[in-house]
């Protein structure tokens, strides 16, 4: 067996392949592409290989799955604890990391698979396009607030100014120059992103009819068919994590804690973790909270005690304990009487 340390960088990668003694058998730097790849590593097809989990690693392994027996995706923080060096560069990289491999010392990363990479472009792009269609339904917002008093009173006049009536008044509404320009320019924005969201929810609800374990997780309150798909994606399988307590972690909802002398201190929460999973269920909370009067009553429970900013994380703890269990035990959610999250704490 060969063990192979790959560098990997966006346009190319260094190679180097060590054998079972850990001495180097051969070193380069490839291109990018699957022929380079190819020629390099025949020789060594009874081989396992590594690389960092950087960005788009995903090309990286898709490069070497096609040419190794297998592929492991290292922990890029972990592995610099364990190697870590003075002088690094490429080379030396893709040797240590061949080294490593070598005598089992890598610590590994989740290695997702094309399809699960492809479902998390689809989902994190959807974000990506909500979050731009907000920032440009702020910049309408400023515009007109900055018009004539009239102008400014009818606008309040809207519930939803983004809403069809709303919409079609911003399209007739005449301004001075250069807000008529500006206003024209933001409109043709903000329908063209209405359009891209639109056509990315199309996308989910493909995923999540598709999907046994999204159905699963739209059960929990709070969570609708994005959220459910976003949280399997992220996942992945759900049995790679032992215990719930190792999922809030890699959720990133519990605290960090720091031990020294016999006494403990908690912290904010930990930053190392997976954001997209944190972000869904701390932003469940709320409407899990008004469809549920079990969740309710655990979120008013620590609201009294901690404040508002720790009961929606120790909410969005909870509601990741129950995604957890329901997708370990393919059961759906089902409601708890008020007094069995509020009183349990209490005591």
């Amino acid at each position: 067996m060969n063990y192979i340390g790959v560098d990997y960088h966006k346009r190319y990668s260094v190679a180097t392949v060590v054998d079972e003694q850990g001495i180097v058998l051969a070193s380069k730097r490839l291109d990018n592409r699957s022929e380079a790849f190819h020629a390099f590593l025949k020789p060594f097809a009874s081989a396992k290989a590594v690389l960092e989990a950087t960005r788009n690693w995903g090309v990286g392994v898709d490069l070497l799955e096609a040419e190794v027996e297998e592929v492991i995706l290292a922990h890029p923080a972990k592995v610099k604890v364990i190697a870590e060096a003075k002088i690094k560069t490429d080379k030396i990289s893709a040797f240590d990391l061949a080294q490593l491999l070598r005598v089992n010392w890598i610590p590994k990363a989740y290695l997702r698979n094309r399809v699960n990479r492809g479902q998390q472009l689809i989902l994190r792009t959807r974000v990506f396009f909500v979050r731009l269609r907000t920032r440009v339904k702020n910049r309408i917002h400023d515009l007109v607030d900055r018009q004539a008093e009239p102008i400014r009173e009818t606008a309040q006049t809207f519930s939803d100014l983004f809403g069809k009536k709303g919409r079609t008044w911003l399209k007739g509404l005449q301004l001075d120059p250069p807000y008529s320009t500006l206003l024209s320019k933001l409109l043709v924005t903000y329908e063209a992103l209405n359009q891209q969201v639109a056509e990315s929810d199309d996308l989910v609800a493909e995923l999540f009819a598709a999907d046994p374990d999204c159905q699963l997780l739209a059960s929990i309150p709070g969570f609708g068919p994005f959220f459910a798909v976003l949280i399997k994606v992220e996942v992945g399988d759900i049995k790679r994590f032992a215990s719930s307590a190792r999922f809030c972690s890699y959720a990133g909802v519990v605290p960090s804690t720091e031990s020294s002398g016999g006494k403990t201190h908690h912290g904010s929460i930990i930053k190392q973790s997976n954001h997209w999973l944190r972000w869904a269920f701390i932003e469940a909370t709320m409407p899990a909270t008004v469809a549920d009067d079990g969740l309710r009553a655990y979120y008013t429970y620590y609201r009294r005690m901690k404040g508002v900013k720790t009961a929606k994380v120790v909410t969005g703890r909870r509601l990741a304990c129950i995604a957890y269990r329901v997708l370990s035990e393919q059961k759906p959610f089902y409601p708890q009487p008020a007094g069995s999250h509020g009183q349990r704490h209490a005591a």
